[in-house]
């Protein structure tokens, strides 16, 4: 039985992902890898299928045609054979000792599966691994199933992240999860849209995930994030709008307050870089995202407007603006980004 699929998307990745999929392989036999090779033109896929020759029956190498991020997601879910999913980007890594203790905890609770799995993640920079960790401590209680019910208040700083979840293979399908193709930020959809789904969940309290940022290209760089502003406003919308407020309210307590803020926190993060472009097509963007929220459902527009994070992003004028901007910044000077 493999507990878990790791599926590790590449595209031109030849120069690092051997990182990405060594430490993964760390957890034997009860690993499924799946290394989806997205129309790479460098030596990925030569790569990809020495791995999946050297290691039958625990990694296996997919080759498609260029289709993005998000198309990687699709393919790596269509072939898991895991009970649990897990998205391991190519430039990152797994804790060795983090994912042995947590299949140990997957294999405890293979009787009634949770349908997602939380646990901490750490920035890593080139120069150094582990710069600066997240923890989910103080919001959950630790190895053990547990109702959305019994969850603490997530401070802004402790939303998820695609590098803190692992959710049940069965879940993701049993809901149709598909990302959009061809575009980048999707791994907002990835972790929003599934979460009026999970019913139980389980955290466990080790740093898995190594997420390295500082590389010049990467999708979170501010340069590359700005030249790509129209996804990301795009995204932020499809995120929004994937629940009328109506359907919030039905959610337990703890969880509607999560998304209504995790809403929040991606409009703070879009209007921030809409505001640092400055420009008449930037400023239309922001402009045309709130209606489109409006139009959408006028009750979550305004429970958006009302949540005090949600009003950082509407201070009026020019200082408001910059005020919105000085935050933004300084949250990811704080982190190295």
């Amino acid at each position: 039985m493999k507990l878990l699929t790791c599926v590790i998307p590449c595209y031109n990745s030849a120069a690092y992902m051997r990182k990405a999929v060594d430490s993964a392989l760390a957890g034997g036999n009860e690993m499924d890898i799946v290394i989806v090779d997205d129309g790479s033109t460098d030596e990925t896929a030569r790569i990809a299928d020495e791995y999946a020759a050297c290691n039958p029956g625990l990694v296996r190498a997919v080759h498609q045609e260029n289709g993005g991020h998000g198309e990687a997601l699709n393919t790596g879910l269509r072939e898991a054979e895991g009970l649990f999913f897990k998205v391991l980007d190519s430039d990152d890594r797994l804790d060795a000792a983090a994912l042995k203790s947590m299949l140990a905890l997957l294999r405890q609770h293979t009787a009634q599966l949770p349908d997602l799995v939380v646990h901490d993640y750490v920035y890593d920079h080139a120069d150094r691994e582990a710069v600066y960790g997240i923890d989910y401590a103080t919001v959950f209680p630790q190895d053990r199933v547990i109702t959305w019910e019994e969850a603490g208040f997530f401070p802004v700083s402790k939303q998820f992240m695609i590098h803190s979840l692992i959710y049940r293979t069965g879940l993701l399908r049993e809901i149709g999860l598909h990302l959009p193709a061809h575009t980048f930020y999707e791994d907002n959809l990835y972790i929003y849209q599934p979460l009026p789904h999970v019913k139980r969940l389980l955290y466990h309290h080790v740093p898995l995930y190594g997420y390295l940022t500082g590389r010049g290209d990467q999708s979170v760089n501010e340069t590359v994030i700005l030249s790509r502003l129209g996804q990301v406003t795009e995204i932020a919308v499809q995120m929004i709008t994937s629940y009328h407020l109506e359907e919030l309210n039905r959610l337990p307590r703890q969880l509607k307050r999560y998304m209504i803020n995790n809403c929040c926190g991606q409009l703070s993060t879009t209007c921030s870089l809409q505001f640092i472009q400055n420009t008449e097509e930037s400023l239309r963007m922001n402009r045309d995202m709130w209606q489109r929220i409006r139009d959408f459902d006028p009750a979550l527009y305004r429970a958006l407007r009302r949540n005090p994070l949600g009003r950082a992003t509407c201070l009026p004028g020019a200082p408001g603006r910059a005020l919105l901007v000085f935050g933004y910044r300084l949250v990811r000077r704080h982190i190295r980004f």
